[in-house]
């Protein structure tokens, strides 16, 4: 048998064959005096205990008996209030609280009626309470359980008398006082004695609850000195009983209460929780009455005090004079319950402003304690939780709205802005290229006012530069608000290969090169991380924003040259670092001690806002990380770095095997174009990867392949290359500052753009192996045969397709899989057929999609276009400066368009002009640009109808571009839900534009 003990657990717990309590009654009698039952018995005065209760010399004797008065108020003395009356009720009343249901309390103190009786040796023992109208005996000995009229009873007496006083009556005959009392005439009583139960107030007043008695229907001697100690031993131990019985009660009332309060922080969020607060505070005061008012109002409810009391005591109220009138006035009756009596309060915050929870009773006997008190409090400041996260919600939404709706109103005019610029400087190029053909006459007569072209490009420079600037500005502080909303968010953390880190970068730093013209520098990644470590348990999101402004901020320094990220392990810990080193302008000492501060700059020509540093220090320390500056020279460059020291490493599920091994076309030997020349940052870096990947560097062309770097003398690069023999291949690295478009067509060579990520790298790999094979023959027929041989010994296993392992999409959201790829200059990359398998296991999962321009060879391989080279186009736009921009882009671009002003005209135009091209008449609409926030029908509905009647009739998918000036997670989630092809924000460089519309359309031409 085990022994689990309850801190309130019953200690002794008599069985009903031990002892059997008796029937409790419910009503008052017997009533022997019928003529004054009715009548309230008199208050204490100062004369009471002076005329009705000497003093007596000896604290053992028998009571003194005073001297008749003349003028007696009845035939027998009746009791009298207690001096400090509603204070010894106030303790009866919360002491003597349903003692009634408590049966070990009940059985000890029958225990101790019978020891009184014994020690006493007379025929009756009483242990009673005495309530503000009633005597109540608890235990009795020699008479039966009552409930007695408080004034004639005898031990109504006894209760007002002073602490430690025997009250010793041994023959009542004698005694004028009692000798027509109705326990003496009708009773048959003839000696007494009784002992207040007495208990101390804090304050150091005694009070009596009520009284331990003796009596005997004979007349006795006096009790001895130690029958008198006894009697009053044992009314303390009860008095002890009672109050330990009491606090055993409230501490299971606080577990009960503790109980409700979980509840409430348990419930889900289908449930408001401010009713759910109010519900168990009425299950805990189901007689109260609960409310929640204003701080402001006249009066509590239900309450017929005026005004909020002034003289509340740790938040409880009583109505004092009330108790004190009925008590003086009423104490023959029960207690009334027609008015609040008594109520806790505890301030709180609710849609009420500052309020007041308010529990009240009408209970003359509901008395408050610290227990209800921590309830109430505890309820109190729960709804204040509630009211405050609704209020920060209702913040937060409010600031959302107002941020989606700034940054729409800020990107929309920045959209017309740039686009005009960038428009207006494309036709100031056109004009400078043909200056010596024959100039339109349109742009004749523009040209007539501007005398120096070159100045005016610089003009429209310094508008896109500054547009830039603002935008730049927008896009930090959305994500400093960004930053706020996630560090009180949960973590989502889940395992990722390191692989997906570089591609969430390159999504990032691709998304600001398009917007960003006027830095150029080359991103380059490098891993170094052991087989076991490359995968990252962490939220990667998180990770991302710690890491991208470092990026970023490298890039906006380096207007030429690269920039170089290389995760790996902190030796001698499980620290996570990320270095980013740029060689751009560098930082000067005086000022390296605060580029980590809110819009502080390294210089005043920097570019951006002064955020992106201080960003990336604050997403870091979510993650347990820090970011510091290594080293910083003017001119030199940059070196930061970012230290997670909370993350847990796995190994990947698919081992990466080592290039060696993969290779099977490619030599394993690669020859370095100008090695020993310091500023060809791409081809080292690239070598610096093929080692890692055990190839070997090699000083000829011979039994090698060349990768090659475009320098600053193009010609002589050019030279190199044409040197090299025609059946070796060569990897030619084009740094994002040079324009492809000028590099001449060469079979044996490839051609490849930054970002350059580890996919990237690889997919360059392969690309590679696959010229080989297609270069030589003779390989590309052991190539067939190995692969048949591998197919039968290894069943047929199919690796990932090169689409698979990389693709082009130009952002994250409504990216079409499988597109082709483009290089920088504009035209359709092709990937070389052999035979739709990777001739690569590379071991990097097949799922993550790289927004990268991807290699590209100039192929004369024919592409057939999917679709039109000038699409009839749909432009949408509420805002008319918006709407003017994308038609005079529709316009210089050869592209005819149809417009509206909102979504349902919108639709309207689609549906009639898709109806006509399936009855045979005109073209279809191909492309739309759809605006988001617009009046009558939003973007989102109209794109969801449009996909609506395309499915309904059997119209070919249109291609839709939503272009926003809105760049949140749920308007991109609810764009692609809704069929949006691609997701464009504001503002819109026509770079940007080109780009997506040739991933769509290959044959468009700008």
């Amino acid at each position: 048998m085990h022994f689990f003990p309850k801190a309130d657990a019953a200690l002794l717990s008599p069985s009903l064959e031990e002892q059997s309590l008796p029937t409790r009654p419910t009503n008052v009698g017997p009533i022997f005096d019928v003529d004054n039952a009715e009548i309230p018995i008199a208050p204490w005065t100062p004369d009471t205990e002076s005329c009705f209760y000497p003093t007596k010399i000896d604290p053992y004797a028998s009571a003194s008996i005073p001297k008749k008065p003349p003028r007696a108020p009845s035939r027998y003395l009746r009791a009298h209030l207690a001096k400090n009356e509603r204070l010894r009720l106030s303790m009866l009343w919360y002491y003597g609280r349903d003692l009634g249901n408590e049966p070990e309390l009940l059985s000890g103190l029958q225990e101790k009626a019978c020891l009184a009786q014994e020690s006493s040796g007379w025929e009756f023992a009483i242990v009673g309470l005495l309530d503000v109208n009633v005597y109540i005996r608890l235990a009795t000995v020699g008479v039966q359980l009552a409930i007695l009229p408080r004034g004639e009873t005898l031990c109504a007496h006894t209760v007002t008398q002073p602490p430690g006083n025997v009250f010793l009556l041994p023959n009542m005959m004698e005694d004028w006082r009692f000798r027509e009392s109705p326990y003496v005439e009708q009773g048959g009583l003839i000696a007494y004695a009784g002992v207040p139960l007495r208990m101390q107030h804090e304050s150091g007043e005694c009070v009596g609850l009520g009284s331990l008695c003796v009596a005997s229907a004979t007349s006795q001697p006096p009790l001895s000195k130690q029958q008198q100690q006894t009697l009053a031993r044992l009314a303390d131990w009860i008095v002890a009983d009672i109050v330990q019985c009491t606090r055993a009660r409230r501490q299971r009332e606080r577990h009960r209460l503790a109980e409700l309060i979980a509840t409430v922080e348990n419930v889900s969020d289908d449930h408001d929780p401010q009713d759910s607060v109010l519900s168990i505070l009425r299950t805990a005061y189901p007689d109260e009455s609960i409310s929640i008012q204003s701080s402001e109002i006249d009066q509590f409810a239900n309450s017929r005090h005026s005004g909020l009391p002034s003289d509340l005591n740790n938040g409880l109220w009583e109505d004092t004079a009330y108790i004190d009138e009925f008590i003086e006035t009423s104490n023959h009756s029960d207690t009334p319950k027609d008015r609040v009596i008594r109520i806790f309060s505890a301030q709180c915050e609710s849609k009420l402003g500052h309020s007041i929870l308010a529990v009240a009773t009408k209970d003359f006997r509901r008395i408050f304690d610290d227990v209800d008190a921590w309830f109430i409090q505890t309820c109190a400041s729960m709804l204040t939780q509630i009211w405050q996260k609704r209020l920060l919600s209702e913040a937060i939404r409010a600031k959302e709205k107002f941020l989606r709706g700034i940054s729409h109103q800020l990107r929309t005019p920045i959209h017309g802005i740039l686009g005009a610029a960038e428009l207006l400087a494309e036709d100031l190029k056109a004009i400078t290229i043909s200056e010596n053909a024959k100039i339109q006459p349109a742009l004749a007569e523009v040209a007539g006012f501007i005398s120096d072209i070159k100045t005016s490009s610089l003009y429209l420079d310094t508008i896109s530069t500054a547009g830039r600037e603002l935008m730049s500005t927008v896009n930090s502080m959305i994500t400093l608000n960004r930053w706020a909303d996630v560090a009180v968010a949960e973590r989502h953390y889940a395992t990722h290969d390191i692989s997906e880190l570089e591609l969430e970068l390159v999504k990032g730093i691709s998304d600001a090169a398009i917007r960003d013209t006027g830095s150029t520098p080359s991103i380059f990644f490098h891993f170094d991380l052991p087989p076991d470590r490359r995968c990252l348990k962490t939220d990667l999101s998180l990770l991302r924003d710690s890491v991208l402004p470092l990026i970023i901020n490298a890039i906006q320094n380096t207007s030429e040259g690269a920039v170089i990220v290389t995760s790996s392990k902190q030796p001698g810990t499980d620290a996570f670092v990320v270095d980013v080193e740029d060689t751009g302008c560098g930082i000067q000492p005086d000022d390296q001690s605060r580029i980590f501060e809110l819009y502080e700059k390294g210089g005043e020509h920097s570019t951006g806002a002064g955020l992106g540093l201080p960003l990336a220090t604050k997403f870091s320390t979510l993650l347990h990380g820090s970011i510091e500056l290594i080293s910083s020279r003017v001119d030199r460059g940059s070196h930061f770095r970012a230290t997670f020291r909370d993350i847990t490493y796995a190994a990947s599920a698919v081992p990466l095997h080592k290039t060696v091994s993969a290779l099977t076309y490619l030599p394993l030997r690669f020859h370095q174009v100008g090695a020993d020349l310091p500023d060809l940052h791409l081809s080292s870096n690239f070598a610096k990867f093929l080692i890692r990947n055990g190839l070997t560097a090699s000083e000829s062309y011979k039994d090698s392949f060349t990768i090659v770097e475009s320098g600053r003398d193009s010609k002589l690069t050019h030279s190199h290359v044409s040197s090299i023999p025609s059946e070796q291949v060569v990897i030619w690295l084009v740094p994002t500052s040079v324009d492809s478009g000028s590099l001449e067509s060469l079979p044996n060579v490839i051609y490849a753009s930054g970002p350059f990520s580890t996919l990237k790298l690889l997919s360059i790999l392969e690309e590679a192996d696959n010229l080989a094979m297609m270069i030589n023959p003779a390989k590309r027929l052991a190539r067939s045969n190995n692969t048949l041989a591998e197919d039968l010994n290894q069943g047929g296993t199919d690796s990932a397709s090169s689409e698979e392992i990389y693709s082009t999409s130009d952002e994250g959201y409504s990216s079409l899989n499988g597109s082709p790829s483009l290089s920088s200059n504009g035209e359709t990359s092709q990937t070389l057929e052999h035979g739709g398998e990777s001739s690569l296991d590379w071991g990097l999962s097949s799922t993550h999609q790289s927004n990268e321009p991807a290699i590209w060879r100039r192929s004369t391989l024919p592409s057939t276009p999917a679709r039109s080279a000038k699409p009839l186009t749909l432009v949408v736009d509420d805002n008319a400066i918006n709407l003017r921009i994308l038609q005079m882009y529709c316009k210089k671009r050869g592209l005819s368009c149809l417009s509206a002003a909102d979504g349902k005209q919108a639709i309207e135009i689609f549906s009639k002009r898709q109806a006509s091209h399936a009855a045979g008449d005109g073209a279809p609409i191909e492309l739309i640009l759809m605006d988001l926030q617009m009046p009558v029908c939003n973007g989102i509905d109209a794109t969801y109808e449009m996909r609506s009647l395309e499915k309904q009739h059997g119209w070919k998918s249109s291609i839709l571009f939503i272009v926003t000036g809105q760049d949140s997670e749920i308007d991109r989630e609810a764009a692609n839900a809704a069929g949006a092809d691609d997701y464009l924000v504001k503002p819109i460089g026509m770079r940007s534009l080109d780009y997506g519309l040739k991933r769509y359309f290959p044959a468009f031409k700008n």
